[in-house]
């Protein structure tokens, strides 16, 4: 769950998730819609989840969740949705990055619809699969997804 959010992107309404949708051509999920217009992106705290499949990696962090409007270019939605066209699955919608390159995205229609998924950079596939994707437990909505945001429990700073 988060507990706070840092460098928030600026305000957005309604209105404006209705011009993303638009100008990508998809409908996002009313939770997804719902943050944007509570946060329009940025890092959480806190920011790790729990993450199976990936070999050395039980953990994975949210670095940033992109915004609409973002004034970096690379935080904003559309800008990842433009960039990542024809690298992830079609279905896939680019929410968030780690440190390192990889996405977590919103699963926006197939058997997954509705879910958020990891996405491993490094073992990018051309043309896009589902080899390089993995499912997040319990993350089979995006509400579902942010409550299983915690700190990292080897973090003896951690509350």
């Amino acid at each position: 769950m988060i507990k706070s959010m840092r460098e928030r992107g600026p305000s957005v309404s309604y209105a404006d998730v209705e011009q993303l949708e638009a100008s990508i051509g998809r409908t996002l999920p009313d939770d997804f819609k719902a943050f944007l217009m509570q946060y329009n992106g940025g890092r959480p705290e806190p920011n790790e989840y729990p993450l199976v499949g990936l070999d050395n990696n039980p953990y994975g962090m949210v670095h940033f969740f992109f915004g609409i409007d973002d004034p970096v270019e690379s935080c904003n939605l559309e800008w990842n949705f433009e960039v990542m066209n024809g690298r992830i699955p079609d279905n896939l919608f680019p929410i968030a990055c780690d440190d390192g390159g990889d996405l977590l995205c919103l699963s926006l229609y197939g058997d997954d619809a509705g879910s958020v998924v990891f996405w491993d950079y490094y073992a990018e596939h051309f043309p896009p699969t589902y080899d390089n994707i993995y499912r997040i437990p319990g993350a089979d909505s995006f509400s579902a997804f942010i409550e299983l945001l915690q700190y990292s429990p080897d973090d003896p700073d951690s509350p």
